[in-house]
């Protein structure tokens, strides 16, 4: 997979006001500012810098990282729903990748 490709997983129905688990995994290398062994030249730190969950447009949750996460991070959040709607992350990285993913829940 390519760097920022992400897989978002949400219920496909829930019931109004059910809390439902939010999953996601994002393919990132998240690595550190480092010297190359072989060159002994700086390699400069490549890693996920925002995750932003919304739901039918409204900010749920913003998560700030660095390169301290692991490479591809999962990360499950919870997230109570009292109408049908669009779940969407949006991510973004140190080197200006931007991405979003989205997934549609259904209340009945």
């Amino acid at each position: 997979m390519a760097v920022g490709a992400g897989i978002l997983r949400v219920p496909k129905e829930a019931k109004k006001g059910e809390i439902v688990r939010v999953q996601m995994v994002i393919t990132h290398p998240m690595t550190p500012a480092r010297k190359d062994p072989q060159t002994g030249q700086e390699v400069p730190a490549h890693h996920l810098t925002k995750l932003d969950l919304f739901f039918n447009d409204k900010l749920v949750s913003s998560i700030n990282m660095a390169a301290g996460v692991s490479a591809n991070p999962f990360m499950a959040l919870t997230l109570k729903v009292e109408e049908s709607g669009v779940v969407k992350i949006a991510y973004e990285d140190n080197k200006g990748g931007k991405w979003e993913k989205t997934a549609e829940i259904k209340v009945s």
